[in-house]
């Protein structure tokens, strides 16, 4: 298979279903002994933990701490120029920036994630950061697409058990894309709801929720079979969810404001999931979206988060003008969580 790779051009990234993705016990220990010289892109606690699985020592390695390009720039120049390949350890962070960098220094890129908590495991393309903003949409972004992903179990086992789960957040959280076009439907301003057409999708989310709770183990901890169907739900998203001009991914989006407000990021899945929530509770249309995330382990309420009342009204107070700037029609904007909506919202998610 040819892989595909640019520094514009982000939508030709290789389809999500096409990526090779090896799952098994001992996988980087044993492949790692035969990687050509190498660099790792990854983070300070990505490191730590994959040391240990390491076989082979990398020529050079950055820590990167953001997805800034001066940044990204700067931990690419850091790394020796003789090195036959780029090895992205990490979260979605790690593995981004390692796209950057195999595309750079013109490297094939292989990933090693330490949880199962975000689409960069699959998706070639990555954004253009300028700080803690994004610079143009998917079709002048870069994508690089890589050899392979290694899902170790045990290696993943070891990062706390939200992290993981937050996957699973980055995948329901589309359900609010159906509450948009429900909403608008009862309106009058869209068409009505084609049942068939998101009838698929419902039933997806619907047996993703029953089934999850049955690879915990008896303490009601996350197994190596949660982590395969975590991971296999990441893989098969973008072909099982809801496509269509009604059904907005403005609660996805919530990622992308927060990060903009508070200049730092949270855990992708997890606020990605607060967003599908909103989405929902501002359409009325909540409760199963609640339901699917709690049957799943996944965390949304800021509390859990580490998200504190002032802040999330900040992020809500941008997200009005965030999303028509961006040509985003959802609800977010048309009926803004501000005010009196956003009190009304934040006693709904303390108590839900």
């Amino acid at each position: 298979m040819t892989l595909g790779r640019g520094w514009t051009g982000g939508q030709n990234f290789r389809p999500a279903r096409e990526v090779d993705v090896v799952y098994g016990h001992g996988l980087v220990n044993s492949e790692s002994a035969n990687w050509p010289r190498y660099v790792a892109v990854t983070t300070p606690t990505a490191w730590k933990t994959a040391q240990p699985y390491i076989a082979q020592q990398p020529a050079g390695v950055s820590a990167v701490s953001m997805l800034d390009w001066d940044h990204l720039e700067d931990a690419s120049n850091a790394l020796p120029d003789d090195a036959e390949m780029v090895i992205g350890i990490g979260g979605g962070t790690a593995l981004d920036a390692s796209k950057y960098v195999a595309l750079k220094k013109d490297l094939p890129l292989r990933l090693v994630p330490t949880a199962v908590s975000t689409g960069a495991i699959i998706h070639g393309v990555f954004a253009n950061w300028k700080g803690h903003s994004t610079v143009g949409d998917s079709e002048f972004w870069p994508y690089c697409d890589f050899e392979h992903v290694l899902v170790d179990y045990e290696l993943i086992l070891e990062a706390p058990w939200y992290l993981n789960t937050a996957g699973i957040g980055d995948v329901l959280c589309m359900y609010s894309g159906i509450s948009e076009w429900r909403n608008q439907a009862g309106v009058g301003d869209t068409p009505p709801v084609d049942q068939e057409l998101i009838r698929p999708t419902l039933e997806y989310y619907r047996d993703l929720s029953a089934q999850f709770p049955k690879t915990l183990d008896s303490q009601g901890d996350l197994t190596t079979e949660s982590v395969g169907f975590i991971m296999k739900s990441i893989h098969e998203r973008d072909d099982r969810q809801l496509t269509s001009p009604y059904a907005s991914g403005a609660g996805h989006s919530l990622t992308q404001v927060l990060e903009e407000v508070l200049q730092t990021g949270l855990i992708h899945g997890e606020v990605a999931a607060l967003g599908g929530v909103a989405v929902c509770w501002a359409a009325d249309d909540y409760e199963e979206l609640v339901g699917f995330l709690d049957e799943c382990k996944v965390r949304y309420r800021p509390s859990d988060m580490g998200l504190e009342k002032d802040q999330l009204r900040a992020v809500f107070d941008y997200a009005k003008d965030f999303y028509p700037a961006r040509g985003i029609d959802t609800i977010l904007a048309r009926e803004p969580l501000t005010d009196s909506r956003f009190e009304d919202f934040w006693k709904f998610i303390q108590s839900v």
